[in-house]
């Protein structure tokens, strides 16, 4: 695990306000201890326009790969707003020695990757849901609860969530929990060449599994192109041949 802390010339915990650097800490292989990996200083003249000032903190970051946790001595101000709306990380407010922190922090992490029902991704200056990647990555299979997603206060629509995602096809299994089948799923599902079942999560109905796979790896081959389940949505047409017959295209 990373994690980057902000720290003063003394080696303390800093806010962003304070000229200090960005130090990225690995957690030793051992999970025991941590490891510092690199430092990269960050001093910025507030009286600059704030562009200048967004672009000095990307380009800083930048160094840090791909970790977006980071322990600070403040969590509030332009900066900070910078790091988690369009740079994706989390941020958690220091309160003790630098070390004891680092395995709070990585306590806290955990947890939270525990209570995960969908992943946040920055496109557009906005974090969005996205499906998540579940264990080793060479596997190539993903999860998401859609209708957390849904809840999410970026306000996207199910086809706006899962059809990006889709169209990649970078991804060898897929599986979206959802209180109903959305209604554009069939047909994507052919457009793609892609297969998917679906099946109820329980006897009470109140919730569906819906498991796709791409039609180029050997799980998508030994199915039919499309959805296989039951339910009225899997009967509706294809909203682009509604809209030529001037109906209007159905999302949900």
């Amino acid at each position: 695990m990373k994690i980057a802390a902000y720290l003063n010339p003394q080696g303390e915990v800093a806010s962003l306000y304070e000229p200090g650097c960005f130090r990225l800490y690995q957690a030793s292989a051992a999970g025991k201890g941590w490891l510092s990996a690199q430092e990269i200083p960050f001093v910025t003249d507030y009286a600059r326009p704030l562009p200048e000032i967004k672009a000095a903190l990307h380009a800083a970051i930048a160094g840090l790969d791909d970790c977006r946790t980071l322990l600070s001595a403040e969590v509030r101000g332009v900066l900070y707003s910078v790091l988690q709306e369009e740079l994706g990380f989390r941020i958690w407010k220091s309160a003790g020695p630098l070390l004891l922190q680092l395995d709070s922090v990585r306590q806290k992490e955990a947890e939270h990757e525990a209570q995960k029902r969908f992943e946040i991704v920055a496109f557009a200056g906005k974090m969005l849901p996205t499906p998540m990647l579940v264990g080793d990555p060479r596997d190539g299979c993903f999860w998401i609860d859609l209708k957390e997603a849904l809840n999410h206060e970026s306000g996207q629509t199910s086809r706006q969530i899962l059809i990006p995602f889709l169209e990649r096809g970078q991804f060898r299994r897929l599986e979206v929990l959802c209180d109903h089948l959305p209604k554009w799923m069939t047909w994507e599902m052919e457009r793609l060449d892609m297969s998917a079942d679906s099946e109820e999560i329980d006897a009470t109905g109140s919730g569906l599994r819906v498991t796709v796979y791409p039609r180029n790896t050997p799980e998508g081959r030994a199915r039919k192109v499309g959805l296989l389940g039951a339910g009225p949505a899997l009967l509706l047409p294809c909203p682009r041949e509604r809209q030529n017959n001037g109906g209007r295209v159905i999302d949900a």
